[in-house]
């Protein structure tokens, strides 16, 4: 893959305003970022003032960030089997959405949900259900993005199939897409650390999911084995996925112009994430 085409960036902190974000982006050499527009840990949010929103506006404009990606807020459980959580859940998504399109962020990503003991198939339906209310009353011009889980827990998304099922219970296919993480992905069981490995995966992906639904791919070493189904993230290159896993995505030519953004652990400074950029760009031929 031509170094040209390479989108990459990281998950950056919206501390001091959205604008910061963007600056952020820009002393780390990113192309992409990830944000989240509110508090990722909390169900309030503040109205995005116009003030705020044509100064994040300006900030991209005038910045190298081709494209920025918000990732919803981690309380968020469409599929859970508490009516109270699922419909605070739906609200807020419907709101983070919202956020995107006023942001003009184009993509929006979200864990599926979690069935919390009510099953799978039933978490899958409610999923479906939840994603449609949602997506009835938007503009268009966001996209959820499903994120491939680990299985942790009682999480869905953790195999290609299911998130295949999702879509094809939603009546507003054209508005989901999917976001492929490389840590969940292992840890779910997907081997893409050899070359075999790596073309039965994304054989398997286009034959399941087609590859132009993917759309983001979140790119994240991971502290546990193959098939644990944890989700802890590592940096690259010290973790259990093998090094050949990252070079394979960095030169795969279905992945130009995706962006490709960091999820690592880091410090204020960053620093994690400066060094795992240069080990990833470093990988390009």
């Amino acid at each position: 893959m031509n170094k040209k085409n390479i989108i990459l960036g990281a998950h950056v902190s919206i501390s001091g305003g959205l604008h910061k974000a963007i600056e952020r982006g820009e002393e780390l050499e990113c192309k992409t970022i990830q944000i989240f527009t509110k508090s990722s840990r909390s169900w309030f949010e503040k109205k995005l003032d116009p003030v705020e929103i044509e100064k994040f506006k300006l900030a991209q404009k005038n910045s190298s960030i081709k494209f920025v990606v918000s990732h919803c807020s981690y309380l968020i459980n469409i599929g859970s089997s508490n009516p109270e959580t699922e419909k605070k859940s739906t609200s807020a998504l419907k709101h983070e959405l919202h956020r995107c399109e006023q942001l003009a962020i184009p993509y929006l990503v979200l864990h599926p949900g979690s069935h919390t003991g009510s099953g799978e198939e039933k978490c899958i339906k409610k999923i479906a259900k939840n994603l449609d209310s949602v997506l009835k009353t938007a503009n268009g011009k966001t996209m959820i993005l499903l994120e491939t889980m680990a299985g942790q827990g009682t999480n869905i998304g953790y195999k290609f199939e299911q998130i295949k099922e999702i879509k094809s219970l939603c009546k507003y296919k054209k508005l989901l897409g999917v976001c492929f993480d490389t840590c969940h992905a292992y840890s779910a069981g997907y081997d893409f650390g050899t070359e075999a490995g790596y073309k039965k995966v994304f054989n398997d992906y286009k034959k399941i999911l087609g590859i132009k639904s993917l759309k983001v791919i979140h790119m994240n070493d991971s502290k546990t084995e193959l098939g644990s189904r944890k989700d802890r993230h590592e940096n690259i290159g010290k973790g259990s996925i093998p090094r050949k896993a990252f070079q394979f995505i960095m030169n795969d030519p279905n992945f130009s112009n995706i962006p490709i953004i960091l999820e690592t652990p880091t410090d204020s400074n960053m620093t994690s994430y400066r060094s795992d950029m240069k080990t990833l760009l470093g990988m390009t031929k």
